[in-house]
């Protein structure tokens, strides 16, 4: 991403047109010829752009940003916790002779999808 947008269309704080530009410059330019308004890229990722048209500003909101990315981390961790119960873990546990290994791992999946 470069250093400014021009935004050129809106919706819901949200952009639905943007062109990004190397220097203030070129974006002013864009903006003279398409309308909207110039500003300095805001950094991270588009989704997490907050769109205030009427001032023309554009915030990253970093906090559903990180929520987000910690949601992806718990629904990893759950996975990989899921693919430790292989057939055999299951066929210890129906034999009686896992020693309750299947219930605690299921108690930690439980605790993982409880952060969510």
């Amino acid at each position: 991403m470069k250093n400014y947008i021009a935004v050129v269309k809106t919706s819901n704080n949200k952009l639905d047109k943007y062109a990004d530009f190397d220097s203030k410059s070129d974006a002013d330019a864009h903006v003279e010829k398409h309308g909207g308004f110039v500003v300095e890229n805001p950094g991270g990722h588009t989704d997490y752009w907050v769109v205030d048209a009427s001032a023309k500003t554009v915030t990253f909101n970093k906090s559903a940003s990180d929520a987000v990315a910690a949601r992806q981390v718990i629904i990893k961790s759950i996975a990989i916790l899921e693919n430790e119960i292989t057939p055999r873990r299951i066929r210890e546990a129906i034999l009686g002779t896992d020693s309750n290994w299947l219930k605690n791992k299921e108690a930690e999946i439980a605790t993982e999808r409880g952060k969510l």
